[in-house]
């Protein structure tokens, strides 16, 4: 279990950093969302995957 929500939390925390910089170049990867909850959703993505590879899983 802890190896298959740490694999998750990374995969998470690449896309966060992917939707980040393809930002800049004018791509949208999370146009589901909102206007305004899409400007942060590389960080929320990030926070997300960054608590599953930290959480001690048992």
């Amino acid at each position: 279990m802890k190896k298959i929500m740490q694999g998750i939390g990374s995969l998470l925390i690449v896309f966060a950093i992917a939707d980040f910089g393809l930002s800049y170049m004018g791509y949208n990867l999370t146009p589901f969302l909102p206007d305004g909850i899409s400007r942060f959703s590389p960080i929320i993505i990030g926070l997300i995957g960054g608590a599953l590879v930290k959480v001690d899983w048992k």
